[in-house]
């Protein structure tokens, strides 16, 4: 496959202040609402925004906009308020393609508040400034969602598989590969574990996850920590819908998470629900803790595990 296709790509056709302003205004944003984990959930995100009381936020939410309507963000300049109106996304939404689209106007429209397009309304500019700022917030929510030290990190045997983990559409996928002139990492083959077969194996890891073996490739640890695959609908040792995705389990306590246990003095990772070694540094899962001893559960705070 080609790394790039020019008449696609759009870097190159953005002014230096275009691209300085990205730059600056996404790591200031992180500085101010990170840190992200990876993928990005965007709905979640705006909730972020919302808590931090840095700027005045207001979110209109509704599931009655048209299949075309994703997002829009608006600026009242006499009450220094910003509304964001979107789309009311389902549980299922990470499953499918037209919400992990949504998922990236939403960021496209927190592209727009966070660099200052929305001061002056569209109806003061010309054509031409107008599509310079929605170039600069489609840029702005690319890196954001797909950040470039992340992307050529991994590998992925298709564009459909690398959307679903970047929960965006495959033609953002597309864009932004071919802006940085990388379509080649499409054509990489699936990661197979060599010991087990295993083909369950996440974008950044270093470890297969069923048998614990080294897939003989290292990711540096600042990239691979920041990808953190969805977490399941249900707690996978009891099949509870109870709590939050992001908590603990309110009938058994299983962190939905995974966490790798360990030694005490290393960093703990996240990991798919079913891994049973760490996929960044091969340790033991709290998943394969459990699975050897399911009364653990029952018998012992789970803190314990952590603290033993």
């Amino acid at each position: 496959m080609a790394q790039w296709i020019p008449r696609y790509e759009t870097l190159s056709r953005m002014e230096d202040s275009s691209l300085f302003l990205v730059r600056s205004r996404l790591k200031r944003f992180l500085d101010d609402y990170g840190p992200l984990t990876w993928p990005v959930d965007c709905f979640r995100l705006v909730d972020r925004i919302q808590r931090s009381g840095r700027i005045r936020l207001d979110v209109l939410v509704s599931s009655a906009f048209s299949q075309k309507f994703d997002a829009v963000a608006e600026y009242s300049p006499e009450i220094d308020r910003y509304l964001l109106i979107m789309k009311d996304a389902p549980p299922d939404w990470r499953s499918r393609s037209a919400w992990r689209r949504c998922n990236f106007t939403v960021a496209h429209e927190l592209g727009h508040i966070f660099l200052g397009h929305l001061a002056i309304p569209d109806g003061c500019k010309p054509k031409s400034f107008i599509d310079r700022e929605d170039a600069e917030a489609d840029e702005f929510a690319s890196r954001l969602l797909m950040p470039e030290e992340l992307i050529l990190s991994a590998s992925f045997p298709s564009r459909s598989e690398m959307a679903a983990a970047f929960l965006v559409s495959e033609q953002a996928c597309f864009h932004r590969l071919n802006n940085l002139r990388r379509l080649d990492r499409l054509s990489q083959p699936p990661a197979v574990c060599p010991e087990c077969g295993n083909r369950k194996i996440s974008p950044c890891a270093s470890w297969c996850r069923m048998c614990g073996a080294s897939l003989g490739r290292v990711i540096p640890e600042k990239i691979a920590v920041m990808m953190c695959l969805p977490l399941p609908p249900r707690c996978p040792v009891c099949g509870s819908e109870a709590g939050s995705p992001e908590d603990e389990c309110a009938d058994c306590g299983y962190p939905r998470n995974n966490p790798c246990l360990a030694e005490y003095d290393q960093p703990r990772h996240l990991n798919p629900p079913d891994a049973r070694f760490c996929e960044i540094c091969g340790a033991d899962t709290l998943y394969a803790v459990l699975a050897k001893d399911p009364g653990i559960t029952r018998d012992m705070p789970l803190h314990q595990l952590f603290n033993g």
